[in-house]
């Protein structure tokens, strides 16, 4: 009977969990995808980081298409929540691990740089890069049993820190705003 109990409660969990995919809860508010940025902002406040990239150029008229991400953090006792709009319009709601305090003192190292995740955490504990290089890059096309993968771009971003003459510089590779990699130089 317990047994029986507990998987219909994980049932009835995987349903919801699977209902609110692509949603974010915002107090009494539900927002989904293919909501407008106003209507987001009117439900779940302004957001703590916006970050916009262009995903689409044509020579001589410049960006046509850009993406947004916009971070929400509510603490060290809720995920941080990371909303990505294209064109204009939701597209994805993404978890990104428990948020944090802001830390009041601004200092910011390389050990630091190690333990952040993805671009807000980077930008509220170390602030804003000395330098960045953007790219959207395609990764290698790969033939599945006879179809081929269709490519999605992947943002790449590089950012430089500078800490002082006793130290190296650090660069922090992102993923789709999500830190794989820092390196000295």
């Amino acid at each position: 009977m317990i047994r029986y109990r507990l998987f219909i409660v994980l049932l009835t969990l995987g349903v919801a969990a699977q209902s609110t995919q692509g949603a974010l809860r915002c107090g009494s508010s539900l927002v989904s995808e293919g909501d407008w940025p106003i209507e987001v902002e009117e439900r779940c406040g302004t957001p703590d980081y916006v970050a916009e990239y262009p995903t689409a150029t044509i020579p001589g008229l410049g960006v046509v298409q850009t993406e947004e991400h916009w971070y929400y953090n509510r603490g060290p006792h809720r995920f941080i929540q990371r909303l990505v709009f294209r064109n204009g319009k939701l597209a994805g709601v993404e978890s990104l691990g428990y948020g944090f305090h802001p830390p009041q003192d601004g200092q910011c190292n390389p050990r630091t740089l190690r333990q952040t995740t993805n671009e807000y955490e980077l930008i509220a504990r170390c602030g804003s890069p000395v330098s960045k290089n953007v790219e959207w890059r395609f990764p290698p096309q790969r033939q599945y049993s006879n179809h081929w993968q269709t490519a999605q771009p992947v943002l790449v971003q590089e950012w430089l820190y500078d800490f002082s003459s006793n130290q190296f510089r650090q660069v922090v590779t992102l993923r789709n705003g999500k830190v794989t990699r820092v390196e000295s130089r």
